[in-house]
């Protein structure tokens, strides 16, 4: 837990899920930068990308009436968790994307996403949504702004400028100009492993290629006809290649990212009976009931937003070992230099390889 001070009043903030003495804190000096000095009229305000809350418990402090958009499912819980540390009441709107029958904002508080494609889909949807001159505020650390930032923003927005520098964050200023970027929402790609086409919405990992990690893992998937789980399923690749080879096995793809979800629903549908296939918005596999599944499908990631970390491993591992039946396998994909064996191991009493090239491995454990 960390102290957060706004308008000299303290917050407790803690990152989702909580860790036993996590190094790491809820917010950064981009989020101390916009709440102090994001320049805004009082009226309602637009705040996307708020990873842990802190934008949204230093405005609600300050009683501003909020829309809040996050396509993280574990943002959101983090934001319903730091609220209520804080004894802050819940915000007017919360949503994965925008809703333009929200109250129309007298200005939208935009925290830079590692993803630029996801950052030009927001402008383009304010741009087609808010009336022209709506102030847009963007904040980011220095060392998160890519060096084609000012040409996105001077392409999208009107009167960009920025802030001096303040412990190495910056603001970006600027206003909305009813221009588009004319990019596609969602980009369609040939995958020749699968002989498909693979649809990605703009906030999902590998936009226009399969990652070489999935691409290993493709090549090792079980038979079965039963309960496959895939675990962080990005945009479904996995999934796809599971119903295609499986055509009695049922699919449960999970993911914490909206636009996740929504890229394996439109990859998925023309694949296999919708009876086949369960779709859920979610942190790993909270609140799926256990003992249900034949095998668990895992490429799990090594960083929260900024941060590396190892904590989603563990916790994937953890959740597909109890939903796992007894004798279900639990079937992963990683970095060699990772390590995941030795996670495996303590959790699962072993682990065996069952494919690797000279950057990554395919490991696999029962439950027993």
């Amino acid at each position: 837990m960390t102290q957060f001070t706004v308008n000299d009043t303290e917050l407790r903030l803690e990152r989702y899920p909580p860790q036993p003495q996590d190094p790491l804190q809820a917010w950064d000096a981009a989020d101390e930068l916009l709440l102090s000095a994001h320049q805004l009229a009082d009226g309602p305000l637009w705040v996307l990308n708020d990873h842990f809350g802190a934008l949204g418990c230093g405005l609600r402090l300050q009683e501003r009436s909020l829309c809040w958009v996050n396509d993280s499912f574990v943002a959101h819980q983090a934001l319903a968790q730091n609220l209520e540390l804080n004894q802050l009441d819940p915000l007017e709107h919360t949503a994965p994307t925008p809703d333009p029958a929200w109250p129309a904002p007298v200005g939208v508080i935009l925290k830079l996403p590692r993803n630029l494609r996801l950052l030009t889909a927001q402008l383009d949807w304010l741009n087609r949504q808010l009336p022209a001159g709506t102030p847009v505020v963007i904040g980011a650390r220095q060392r998160d702004m890519p060096s084609t930032l000012p040409d996105l923003t001077r392409q999208l927005l009107d009167q960009v400028h920025p802030s001096r520098a303040v412990k190495k964050a910056r603001l970006v200023y600027g206003q909305l100009s009813g221009r588009s970027s004319d990019l596609p929402q969602v980009v369609s790609w040939p995958c020749p492993e699968l002989g498909l086409t693979v649809h990605n919405h703009p906030n999902v990992y590998g936009g226009s290629r399969l990652d070489l990690g999935a691409r290993l893992l493709l090549k090792s998937l079980p038979s079965t006809q039963g309960l496959v789980v895939d675990l962080g399923c990005g945009n479904g690749v996995l999934s796809m290649g599971l119903l295609q080879a499986n055509p009695e096995a049922r699919v449960l793809a999970v993911d914490e990212s909206w636009d996740a979800i929504q890229s394996c629903r439109q990859n998925l549908t023309p694949l296999a009976d919708p009876s086949r296939i369960e779709l859920l918005w979610n942190d790993c596999l909270s609140g799926v009931e256990g003992g249900q599944a034949d095998w668990v499908l895992c490429n799990p990631p090594f960083h929260q937003q900024q941060a590396i970390t190892d904590h989603i491993a563990w916790q994937m591992f953890r959740d597909a070992k109890r939903v796992l039946k007894t004798g279900g396998r639990l079937r992963i994909v990683g970095n060699r230099h990772l390590g995941y064996h030795i996670k495996l191991t303590r959790l699962f009493g072993g682990c065996t390889t069952v494919a690797a090239n000279a950057k990554f491995v395919v490991l696999e454990a029962q439950k027993r």
